[in-house]
């Protein structure tokens, strides 16, 4: 919230006064001045009364703040413009009072605008709604603006020491805390959700429990009598469940395995009889094919005898293969031998040719000897050519350049000399500057206060003249007040207080008669007349109250002499006699002109002799460039002299250009000569080399022909005596026989069919006759018949066996979702243990006994001190550190404050704070409160503060620290006005909100330092 405009009308002091926010600009802090009684707190009491219908502090009612010397028919308005986040909003708030002439009280009003579109929008208009409206916008009620926004005199401390249950309900607004209640409520409303969970997972146990079989059993059907939500024993008997359909089972099996063993047996009795009755249908039909394989013996036989001659003839015919083989193979390698002495005889040739040509190429190498040495001596010089070459180039150039940075040299040393002369060993004096800059502000302070001097002169000869001015009213006005109290002596008073009673007596004296008693005084009466004259008591009394009411009036005008003469006596009070003498600033101000005429010629003379030394410098710098520049030159041209006389002399050239061209004809001279040197010997050598292969595989040939040779003089030896072993007279014979050997697979594969069908025969005869010797053959029906009565007694069984591991599968699955449930239960148990451990704890049920929002407004309060802490470390010279209350106890504990004092390293009450420190201390903490909730972008905006009194319980320092400490706000963008008497603010802060008075009304006027 920002004020813009606050008008008040019979408001206070003010009667007809309108103060304009918009001066407070960029000076955001504004100090709200005015001698005492002038009406600074009502600016206060008037934001308050705008808002919420009362003043800024408790102790004063709506009937205190209407003006005295307000017209009795006028009521008292204030209208309020202020800007609340990004909108404007216009209030207008009338108060009750009792018109002149009027009994009843004419009844407030109050209407409430919303600036949109250029225009005002009224959006309440009757005291009620308007009231909640404000307070809906504002986020704060009445006592909770006091705290945050306006700290008045008398509750500037009331946040800090009020207590936890009244911090929450501020806190809770600054914070939108209500949303933690909400919390609380939803966990309430979870863990009834999770107790009707509960509830139907039992009812789900119940009908699991009620279905698992008990077998027919005595024991089980007992144990089935346990009500399902005693958990732990129903885990305890579930096993016996198990154990016994597991015996149960156990029986059928044996049964049925029995059974099996009997199924088995008459099975085995029947395939038994039905194969004896294979076998001895098939022994009769294998004897039959035995006996037509028998009749081929013969046929057999001539072809074992053909199969032999064959196996005799094939080593031979490998022999005769052999001996073919070494005769083509000798034909080759002969061949073979008539090629190789034609090559080597070529071969022969080339190589005494090419070693010829040889050393005569050798003796014309003598020749080449001196320009291969030149090649290798000059071979440096070629590879950096262009080194060399850059060398002759530059040579001349470099001793140009070294000329002429010669010549520069002693042209920059002269200046460098002459400047050095000039400046004469003289430095600046800044320091002579500092002494008169000092002086003349010294004496600008003298004028100034001077001048003050002068003004309050002044101002003390108009206060002078004023007093004389009233001195002499208030003469005039005890005289005149005088003059009427005699004269209000003077006039006769005897019964005045008759006056109104003329109607009474008439009707007494028409009521009596002479001789009557009198009812007043008891006497008798002796005659009935006329004593008192009503006209001249009334007329004495009419002038009794025509001076009654000069009197009053008279004495009005001197008190308000006597008051205004008091102001102006207090007013001359402060005046220092001293300071009324003490105005001639001539001489000052003539003075600093001649200050000034000094400080300017130091300067000048300060100015020159820096130019000077800052010309010095640079003149030094190039002189120690050019140096190092024509050491740089001469360096290059000693090197690029010795280059030169290196490649004269180790070249005998005196040019590059031309010494590259012979060099290069000579490495090809030489390189030709090489190669060509290469190339021959390289002939020669590889013509030896093919001539030595050519040798080696000739001998080689001929070794191998030596070889077959006596190979096929040993096979004719073999071949002959085969022959004789076999029988065989002539080669033909062997041919003959040798042409059979094709139809030896055939003959192998007859001889080789024919015994094993004969050896199978023989074997499955005799083995078809060993399973049918001694054997009885029955009547297989009947036995068939026995085999499917045993079948059907097993089938019986082993349904039983099926159906009760159905039950088992289905006891089982129950057994499982009991198990589960239970455990779901445990864990639910478990878990809505920890719900309801939370909601209590979150109720206040805890150690600490804080619920939840209590423990979140802690959390804010801790930031707020923290940050308090900062500025009221700084204020109090790191002494004092407000902390929290750590004491436990019951409904909104944990927020109330003590303080921290460092001196004697313990905590103590806050209200154990002197007046200086308590104010020291609540103006951090608001401060802190108004960081913190900006922070947090809560339901407040805190755009300004104003703070009342205080600061004249500080000392100097304090003071100066709790300044900054306002000061520093600016930044923030936050108005901050400031009610205080203490003068160093006045010179501290630049925009005042001056507060003049003239007795019963008062003005305001910003004004700028």
């Amino acid at each position: 919230m920002r004020p813009l405009t606050l008008k008040l009308n019979n408001f206070g002091p003010f009667l007809n006064e309108t103060i304009d926010f918009d001066h407070v600009k960029d000076d955001q802090l504004f100090l709200i001045s005015g001698k005492t009684g002038s009406g600074k707190t009502m600016i206060f009491d008037a934001i308050v009364y705008a808002l919420f219908g009362e003043a800024s502090t408790k102790d004063r009612k709506e009937s205190d703040l209407r003006s005295h010397f307000a017209d009795s028919k006028s009521p008292m308005v204030v209208e309020f413009e202020f800007k609340l986040r990004d909108d404007v909003y216009k209030i207008v708030r009338q108060g009750a009072f009792i018109k002149e002439g009027n009994k009843n009280k004419t009844l407030g009003q109050l209407t409430v605008y919303q600036f949109d579109n250029d225009d005002y929008d009224l959006k309440e208009s009757k005291i009620n709604t308007g009231n909640q409206f404000i307070k809906s916008q504002l986020g704060v009620n009445a006592e909770q603006f006091r705290q945050l926004f306006i700290l008045p005199q008398g509750e500037f401390k009331r946040f800090l020491l009020s207590k936890s249950s009244e911090k929450q309900e501020i806190l809770r607004t600054l914070f939108n805390s209500q949303r933690f209640e909400d919390i609380q409520r939803n966990l309430m409303d979870d863990v009834k959700e999770v107790r009707e969970k509960i509830e139907k997972r039992f009812s789900i146990l119940e009908n699991n429990w009620q279905d698992i079989d008990a077998f027919n059993d005595e024991v089980l059907t007992e144990f089935k009598l346990i009500n399902a939500r005693q958990t732990n024993r129903v885990v305890e008997v579930l096993p016996k469940f198990i154990e016994k359909a597991k015996d149960i089972q156990e029986q059928l099996k044996q049964r049925k395995h029995q059974q099996q063993e009997e199924v088995k047996k008459s099975e085995k009795i029947l395939d038994d009889n039905i194969n004896l009755e294979h076998a001895l249908s098939k022994l009769k039909e294998q004897q039959a094919k035995y006996d037509a394989l028998v009749l081929k013996e013969n046929d057999i036989q001539s072809k074992v005898k053909l199969l032999n001659e064959i196996y005799e003839v094939r080593p031979l015919a490998n022999l005769l293969d052999t001996q073919e083989t070494l005769k083509n193979k000798k034909t080759k390698i002969t061949q073979d031998i008539s090629n190789k002495d034609q090559l080597i005889r070529g071969l022969v040739s080339k190589i005494q040719k090419d070693e010829d040509m040889l050393m005569m190429h050798k003796k014309s190498s003598q020749t080449l000897e001196k320009t291969r040495e030149f090649i290798e001596r000059c071979k440096l010089f070629y590879d950096k050519a262009n080194k060399y070459k850059k060398a002759y180039q530059e040579y001349d150039a470099l001793k140009i350049s070294y000329n002429e940075l010669n010549e520069n040299f002693a042209l920059q040393q002269q200046q460098f000399d002459t400047m050095n002369a000039q400046l004469n060993y003289r430095n600046p004096d800044y320091e002579i500057i500092e002494i008169l800059n000092s002086e003349i502000f010294e004496l600008k302070n003298k004028v100034k206060d001077l001048k003050r001097n002068e003004l309050k002169q002044i101002e003390y000869q108009s206060l002078q003249n004023r007093k004389k001015q009233k001195v002499e009213d208030l003469k005039a006005v005890e005289q005149h007040l005088k003059n009427l109290e005699n004269e209000y002596r003077s006039i006769d008073k005897t019964n005045i207080d008759l006056n109104n009673k003329k109607d009474i007596i008439t009707k007494i004296q028409s009521a009596l008669q002479s001789g009557d008693t009198c009812p007043v005084c008891g006497n008798e009466i002796h005659k009935i007349e006329q004593h008192l004259d009503f006209d001249e008591l009334t007329e004495r009394s009419q002038n009794l109250s025509e001076i009654e009411r000069c009197i009053n009036e008279a004495s009005g005008n001197k008190i308000k002499c006597e008051s205004e003469l008091k102001y102006v006596n207090e007013q001359l009070a402060e005046f220092s006699q001293d300071d009324l003498t003490d105005t001639n600033y001539e001489a000052y101000e003539v003075l600093i002109e001649t200050k000034k005429q000094q400080k300017k010629k130091a300067t000048t003379e300060n100015e020159e002799i820096s130019q000077l030394k800052e010309r010095l410098q640079q003149n030094e710098q190039k002189l120690h460039a050019l140096e190092l520049e024509s050491k740089t030159i001469l360096q290059n041209l000693k090197a690029h002299e010795v280059m030169i006389n290196d490649f004269e002399n180790t070249t005998k050239h005196k040019n590059v250009d031309a010494f590259i061209k012979a060099y290069e004809l000579d490495v090809v001279k030489i390189q030709q000569f090489d190669d060509e040197l290469e190339k021959l010997g390289q002939g020669i050598q590889q013509a030896q080399n093919e001539l030595s292969i050519e040798e080696n595989s000739k001998k080689y040939l001929e070794a191998s022909c030596t070889e077959i040779e006596e190979e096929l003089e040993n096979m004719e030896v073999k071949i002959d005596t085969e022959m004789g072993r076999i029988g065989f007279a002539h080669l033909d014979q062997v041919k003959e026989t040798i042409a059979k050997i094709n139809e030896k697979n055939k003959l192998e594969d007859d001889i080789e069919t024919y015994n094993k069908e004969k050896q199978s025969f023989e074997l499955l005869i005799a083995q078809l006759t060993a399973e049918t010797n001694d054997r009885e053959l029955k009547d297989s029906e009947k036995l068939k018949q026995d085999y499917e009565r045993q079948q059907q007694c097993l089938e019986i069984i082993t349904t039983e066996l099926s159906q009760h591991e159905f039950k088992i599968e289905f006891n089982q699955k129950k057994i499982n979702e009991i198990k589960t449930t239970i455990e779901q239960l445990e864990f639910e148990l478990k878990e809505q243990q920890e719900v309801f451990q939370l909601a209590e704890i979150l109720s206040g049920k805890n150690e600490r006994k804080l619920t939840l929002e209590n423990y979140v407004l802690i959390y804010y309060l801790e930031r707020i001190l923290a940050q308090a802490n900062q500025r009221l470390a700084l204020m109090t010279g790191e002494r004092y550190q407000l902390t929290r209350r750590e004491q436990i106890s019951q409904g909104y504990s944990g927020l109330e404050i003590d303080v921290f004092d460092s001196h004697s390293n313990q905590a103590r009450h806050i209200t154990s704070l002197s007046g200086g420190e308590t104010f020291q201390a609540s103006l951090a903490l608001a401060l802190g409160l108004s960081e913190i909730v900006q922070q947090e972008a809560g339901g407040i905006a805190l755009d300004s503060m104003f703070v009342d009194e205080g600061f004249g319980t500080l000392d100097q320092e304090t003071l100066e620290t709790a300044l900054d400490t306002l000061l520093s706000l600016k930044s923030s963008g936050r108005m901050v006005g400031i009610i205080s008497h203490v003068s160093e603010l006045k010179q501290r802060i630049p925009l005042i909100l001056e507060v003049e008075t003239e007795q019963y009304q008062s003005t305001t006027q910003f004004k700028k330092q």
